[in-house]
């Protein structure tokens, strides 16, 4: 008859072993493979096989003649089996699937009566191996870093003195480790005056101060210590870690700054990924510091809540579409990770950010499912990213506005201004507009913006005061634009002038259109160059009127003949009455100060009659006329 008991105890002993993390197997006295549990299993499936049940493990470590490690495993086994030994370990690398891991092999000797027994266990170390890794090489970048880098603990006393601090005080660590700052540093500095610098660390958590400090051969420099406080797991101060650079040649000491701040915010950079739990319904079971900052809400709040209804979406604004389609829950569906390097999460207070993620299933060892991700704000890099593409393909019209000028590819379009009281049109606005090699009209905004960012408006500017005069000579009344950039060099009036003379064209017949911006930018210069065309007979229009401070201002000391009043306040006229009080306003102290108004940006009939009762005297807009090529406005035949 079975022993039920007896069973009971191997199923119970089985499921312990089968709910390990650890790879466990059991050897005999020959080292003959009695026993696996499934994470043994697991991992040799995964792997391309390795030591199963029946199976001689020595056998298949001395198989392996060029590994190192698996000599030294059967070596250790062996001396356990001979009973000189209770116990070996061995951690050696191994290449799985996707990357390369690193294991931990300990084997010991079962203690009881009856025949010899191994046990030997294999826990993966990876993780612990890589921090390790990370710590050399963070100890590394300390050692070969110029500034000195010593941590403290909350004593005062050195538990880290770097290769920069002994090259810089003089003393090795093993002089200084365990020995308390002010006897090493500080000398004369108050010891009241520390307890108040420790003090502001605590509360703060950083601190910056200059300090004539000593060597170890008791010469002093001037030092700037900068420190930072180090907090444990429960929030409480356990040390300080001080950066200190030598002050006394300047310029070594800013590029010691500079690589100690960006250090410093580099490693604070890396700390700052949210990581978030959700378990099989898709429900949120975790979420750390840095998430509740990111996201507004606290764990409190947010746990049991539906992860993607609550913080996931498509884009701003909101949506996210269907739970089903949505990354985070997808996959603990496909067993698989899933990397998104572009997504957007909402805050609790609504508004929306750009992240990327990394969202992966998992399994606890008591058989609780779920998924994990881990996700940064990548607001920042995406705007960096946008403001690099602007850069660069502003780089690239450069010289495709340069050929256009040097080709003479630039042409002007037209606008029609009317008369509002006659229904005639009493001048145009000259538009810049340029033909690519191709023949094809490239629009301004393409290429204007780049050509004031980089300085090459004011020629651009040049080429179109020369064919308005020449318009002009030819009887038209032409207003145009003059920018900033052009405005605050000299000699723009006498190139004006000289245009003049050299076309015989009526001055009269040219307004000059000026924004306050451009007013604003040189002042001076532009004073000078209002008050000369006035002097030559042209005419000066004030641009963008109303949507700028100092507007009323220039009224009073320019002599302006147009208030062109900006569309802004031109385009929901009907509808708005904040806009039709500011251009009734416009209107009447335009009046006053014996200005004529244009109206910018007319779109439809009932805009048009508005204007007309509040006895705005010019407009111009799509409704009366597009701009066009010359041929087809000013030099276009009457008919």
């Amino acid at each position: 008859m079975p022993d039920v008991r007896a069973e009971g105890v191997r199923d119970f002993l089985r499921a312990t072993l089968d709910s390990l993390t650890s790879h466990v197997a059991v050897l005999d006295e020959d080292g003959t493979v009695l026993l696996t549990n499934a994470g043994w299993e697991r991992f040799a499936a995964e792997n391309g096989g390795g030591p199963t049940v029946g199976s001689d493990y020595l056998a298949v470590c001395d198989a392996a003649t060029d590994d190192s490690y698996a000599a030294e495993a059967a070596r250790g086994i062996r001396a356990i089996l001979a009973g000189e030994i209770l116990q070996a370990e061995v951690e050696y690398p191994c290449h799985a699937v996707d990357e390369q891991r690193w294991f931990r092999l300990r084997a010991v000797r079962h203690r009881a009566l009856g025949p010899v027994r191994v046990v030997v266990q294999h826990d993966d170390i990876t993780a612990r191996r890589k921090a390790e890794e990370d710590a050399r090489v963070r100890a590394s970048v300390l050692d070969v870093a110029d500034a000195a880098v010593v941590a403290l603990d909350r004593s005062g006393r050195v538990t880290r003195w770097s290769d920069g601090a002994q090259r810089l005080y003089g003393w090795t660590a093993d002089e200084v480790i365990d020995r308390p700052i002010t006897d090493l540093l500080l000398g004369d500095v108050a010891l009241e005056e520390i307890k108040a610098i420790m003090a502001r660390i605590h509360q703060n958590g950083y601190h910056e101060s200059r300090f004539e400090v000593m060597r170890k051969d008791g010469s002093t420099f001037p030092a700037l210590v900068r420190d930072a406080a180090v907090y444990g797991t429960d929030g409480e101060l356990t040390g300080v870690v001080g950066v200190s650079v030598d002050l006394s040649e300047s310029v070594e000491a800013e590029r010691q700054l500079r690589e100690a701040r960006d250090f410093s915010r580099a490693v604070t950079d890396s700390m700052g990924e949210g990581v978030c739990a959700l378990d099989v319904d898709g429900l949120l079971v975790y979420m750390n510091p840095a998430a509740e900052t990111m996201l507004g809400w606290t764990l409190e709040e947010a746990v049991g809540q539906p992860m993607h209804e609550l913080i996931h979406c498509d884009g701003p604004g909101g949506g996210g579409g269907a739970a089903q389609e949505c990354p985070l829950l997808v996959t603990r569906e496909t067993g698989e990770v899933v990397r998104v390097e572009d997504d957007t999460f909402l805050r609790r207070d609504g508004t929306s950010f750009a992240v990327a993620y990394t969202a992966a299933p998992f399994e606890t060892a008591d058989g609780f499912r779920g998924s994990a991700y881990v996700f940064s704000d990548i607001t920042q890099r995406k705007a960096d990213r946008e403001r690099l593409e602007h850069e660069v393909e502003a780089l690239t019209w450069i010289p495709k506005i340069r050929e256009a000028l040097d080709e003479e590819r630039f042409v002007l379009h037209a606008q029609p201004i009317v008369d509002l009281a006659t229904g005639e049109t009493v001048q145009h606005e000259l538009l810049i507009r340029m033909n690519d090699p191709e023949g094809r009209l490239v629009p301004p905004g393409l290429f204007l913006p780049v050509a004031e960012e980089h300085g090459l408006i004011a020629e651009i500017d040049r080429w179109v005061i020369r064919e308005a005069a020449e318009l002009a000579r030819r009887g038209h009344a032409i207003e145009l634009n003059v920018s900033a950039e052009s405005l605050a060099q000299t000699g723009l009036l006498e190139f004006v002038a000289g245009e003049l003379r050299r076309t015989g064209a009526d001055p009269a017949l040219l307004v000059f259109e000026l924004t306050e911006t451009a007013l604003l930018r040189s002042e001076q210069t532009a004073k000078a160059f209002i008050e000369g065309i006035a002097a030559l007979g042209c005419h000066l229009a004030l641009d963008d009127f109303g949507t700028g401070y100092g507007g009323f201002t220039y009224l009073k000391r320019f002599p302006v003949d147009y208030l062109k009043i900006d569309i802004e306040f031109v385009r929901d006229l009907p509808r708005d009455e904040a806009s039709q009080h500011v251009v009734h306003a416009v209107v009447n102290l335009a009046r006053d100060f014996g200005q004529k108004t244009v109206a910018e940006g007319v779109e439809d009939a009932e805009t048009l009659a508005m204007l007309r009762e509040f006895g705005v005297d010019y407009a111009q807009g799509y409704f009366l006329g597009r701009p066009a090529a010359l041929a087809d406005t000013i030099e276009a035949p009457a008919g």
